[in-house]
């Protein structure tokens, strides 16, 4: 049986519902989730985590399981361009380029100094039952497979759900005071009247799902290949990517490729298991490749949004409310981060120490960085058709004549060198999309729970790579490791899950009692903590001194989510008055 009331109600069992239901439970507020397939997802799509990402799993102390079971860091450190990886012609296996990526190899220094987690590799068929099984532990009986949402209405005060169980066809009724539509745009949208805007039918991709052993044709820490040659180009020929899910070095057990068929082939709309093996051993020259194929799935490149994030007591995420080039990784990263963003403003509403009007923030938030990153993602996508260019291939349209450009791209000779270093230096470009750290953890929010203090944003690295923590308010709480006691910890620990968190120095021993009594009064949870030489932290390497940009009697209000909601430089004449006059204004958005 299903609950006959519940206070949200989740649609869609991927990983942005998953996670819905994960963090809902730890902010202790009631919901059931709904999935209309009987099992978590068997293609290991969507594998890299960013550290943003990361640093939410850490906070629901998930992020260990995921890197416990996830591809190690040095079997991820590398991308490679390939024109094959079998043949004996003088253009088979032929190594065009490589590029460290996930924030490995060259960038391990940039991306750790910014963040205490790491990103991490694990494919979807990996991440959802994790988070299945997380969802259940903490929500037992309501974490639910098989059931299919059949109708939707709304009254003003919440809605009124229509559930069937697939496999015994009963229909079970659900009241909910909130729903998340996490479906990827299935069901939820057309029942209430949502639309997507932006480009269709970009691309025609399929991905293949296989087991071989590859282990003579690969090297341990290559992630990704893609393969560019005289008989296939760009997408066209493949990205081929560790699957695991017990070995991640050369003898990964399972492998990943995806490509692009051109909508007019037959095997787009119907890629049999024996068509999609003869297509898979000619893409990687391996005619005699003994491959099972575990899966095919085929779906479409699309640039976009939900025109509304919220219809009535309704609120999309994930691919429900955004869709986009998987190049950067960005679709299911943003997708959680939508999670994180919605579930403590739920739990603020729900707990009473925020006006309803605050779930309006959710989508004046959110819709700016996701219109960024699918925009980011689409240049990405098509930057991988600019290698080609780079290598000379503007104009070669058939095999022979890609076949003469890639000899004289090789050739060993002055002009041979020059063409190498020009494609080199094209090829570098892809680090925007395998290594956007700052697009990956910089993005922040304008408006919404936040209150301007009128001070400029950082510039960011028009490349998405190098990233400026800051302070300033809308942004993401910096990172910094401090000293608890002999124990390291970072700023992203401190305080517990769905608190505010007041941040203060050495001389903020005002702010911290304000914040206590602040708190036993409103009913607003709020934590505050000194960073400082006999404080609640120390900050050995001044690390937190030189990133805080505040004086040692100013102070922080940090969100939940971990952004910083307002900035005090110095410390006011009343800092009671001040922070209450500040809770006031975040929380009650309407007023």
């Amino acid at each position: 049986m299903l609950p006959k009331e519940v206070s949200v109600l989740i649609v869609g069992g991927g990983g942005s519902g998953l996670s819905s239901s994960i963090f809902l439970s730890d902010l202790g507020v009631d919901s059931l989730l709904v999935e209309r397939r009987p099992t978590t997802s068997h293609m290991p799509k969507a594998g890299a985590h960013n550290q943003r990402t990361m640093e939410i799993f850490r906070r629901h102390g998930i992020a260990e399981q995921i890197q416990a079971i996830g591809a190690p860091a040095e079997c991820r450190i590398r991308a490679s361009w390939l024109t094959s990886l079998g043949g004996d012609d003088e253009l088979d296996r032929r190594h065009l380029f490589s590029i460290d990526v996930n924030g490995e190899g060259i960038y391990r220094d940039v991306f750790e100094k910014d963040s205490p987690e790491l990103s991490a590799g694990l494919g979807q068929y990996l991440l959802e039952p994790l988070l299945q099984r997380n969802a259940e532990e903490r929500n037992p009986g309501a974490v639910r497979f098989g059931f299919e949402l059949v109708s939707l209405t709304q009254d003003g005060d919440g809605a009124l759900a229509e559930v069937r169980e697939r496999e015994t066809e009963q229909v079970h009724t659900v009241r909910a005071r909130y729903v998340i539509a996490a479906d990827g745009g299935r069901a939820v949208g057309p029942m209430v009247g949502a639309t997507m805007v932006g480009q269709t039918g970009l691309a025609t991709m399929t991905s293949m799902y296989f087991r071989a052993d590859l282990s003579a044709h690969v090297e341990d820490d290559v992630m990704v290949h893609w393969f560019v040659g005289p008989r296939f180009g760009s997408w066209a020929g493949g990205c081929l990517v560790k699957a695991g899910p017990k070995n991640w070095d050369r003898h990964s057990e399972t492998w990943t490729i995806h490509l692009m068929i051109p909508p007019d082939d037959p095997d787009a709309q119907n890629l049999t298991p024996e068509r999609a093996l003869a297509r898979l051993r000619a893409l990687l020259n391996l005619p005699d490749l003994d491959a099972e194929i575990l899966g095919v799935s085929p779906w479409h490149i699309e640039s976009v949004h939900i025109d509304r994030s919220r219809i009535g007591d309704v609120f999309f995420i994930g691919d429900a409310a955004h869709r986009q080039p998987p190049t950067s990784g960005l679709g299911l990263q943003s997708a959680i981060q939508d999670a994180d963003n919605l579930a403590w403003k739920l739990a603020a509403v729900f707990k009473g120490w925020a006006d309803p009007s605050i779930l309006d923030t959710y989508g004046s938030e959110r819709r700016p960085v996701i219109q960024e990153n699918i925009e980011y993602a689409l240049f990405a996508f098509q930057n991988q058709f600019a290698f080609e260019a780079g290598m000379g291939m503007t104009h070669a349209r058939t095999p022979e004549e890609r076949r003469v450009v890639l000899q004289r791209y090789l050739e060993d000779s002055p002009m041979g060198r020059t063409r190498r270093a020009v494609g080199h230096e094209v090829f570098a470009t892809g680090r925007m999309e395998l290594d956007p750290h700052d697009r990956e953890i910089g993005f922040h929010y304008e408006e919404g729970v936040v209150l301007p203090d009128g001070t400029e944003a950082p510039p960011r690295d028009p490349m998405g790579v190098a990233h400026t923590q800051t302070t300033r308010p809308g942004h993401r709480l910096p990172h910094a490791w401090l000293n608890d006691h002999g124990k390291r910890v970072s700023t992203h620990d401190i305080g517990g899950i769905g608190t505010f968190v007041l941040l203060t120095g050495a001389k903020g021993a005002d702010w911290c009692e304000a914040a206590g009594r602040l708190s036993a009064r409103s009913g607003v949870p709020l934590e505050a903590f000194r960073i400082a030489a006999g404080g609640d932290f120390g900050d050995p390497a001044r690390s937190w001194a030189a990133l805080s940009e505040i004086e040692e009697d100013g102070a922080l209000l940090v969100r939940p989510d971990r952004y910083i909601a307002c900035r005090f430089p110095t410390a006011p004449a009343d800092p009671y008055a001040a922070l209450e006059e500040a809770l006031d204004t975040l929380l009650n958005p309407s007023t």
